[in-house]
């Protein structure tokens, strides 16, 4: 049932998520991260989906702190700051990132994300050889692919601001050459699918 409420509220995040592609189509997805869709018209809907996602990491940690072979103390204070953090991207509403003179809302909109993107691999690793003992051996490549993915993801997403600066030198920290978008996406959907999977093996 905990596994049930964890995969409803990714999947909140994600269709909401989705949906705001066409909504704010103003934002170039190519270059634009997904904070920036808290900006204006249908913010509040990235809004709730930042807080469906620290909902959905929150039960996950329910669910594992909840069985006794898989309850790992430092697995669950870890996943409670990263949901936590999923509220505070929520709550703290980002600035453009074209805009060089940051608010204090945006400052900590930026740590509550970089909790997230910078350590939710190292947890879900710690996840995944914590459980790996526990699970059918069968899901194991399962297991081991969704946890790799997270750090595809991650990897990917730096790559693509050094690769971008490399292929256009004189574009800056961010900007329509910057292709941040997609690769922000593409690991926000590598996390998500962890969680997921994860929920749904123990």
């Amino acid at each position: 049932m905990i596994s049930l409420i964890s995969t409803a509220f990714l999947v909140v995040f994600i269709l909401i998520l989705v949906s705001l592609h066409f909504l704010k189509r103003e934002l170039d997805p190519k270059w634009r991260m997904i904070s920036e869709y808290e900006i204006g018209k249908h913010g509040w809907l990235m809004r709730i989906a930042f807080v469906s996602w620290g909902l959905s990491v929150m039960f996950l940690m329910i669910h594992l702190a909840s069985n006794a072979s898989t309850f790992n103390m430092i697995v669950t204070i870890w996943l409670a700051i990263i949901a936590i953090a999923n509220f505070g991207a929520g709550a703290f509403i980002t600035d453009p990132i074209t805009n060089i003179s940051k608010s204090v809302q945006n400052t900590l909109h930026t740590i509550c994300g970089a909790i997230v993107i910078l350590t939710f691999p190292i947890i879900s690793t710690i996840v995944a050889v914590t459980i790996s003992g526990k699970v059918r051996h069968e899901l194991i490549p399962f297991l081991i692919l969704a946890t790799s993915l997270t750090w595809v993801g991650q990897i990917g997403f730096f790559a693509s601001s050094w690769i971008s600066q490399k292929l256009d030198p004189s574009a800056g920290r961010v900007g329509p050459t910057i292709y941040l978008g997609w690769p922000n996406r593409i690991m926000v959907l590598f996390y998500a699918s962890w969680i997921c999977t994860i929920s749904w093996m123990i």
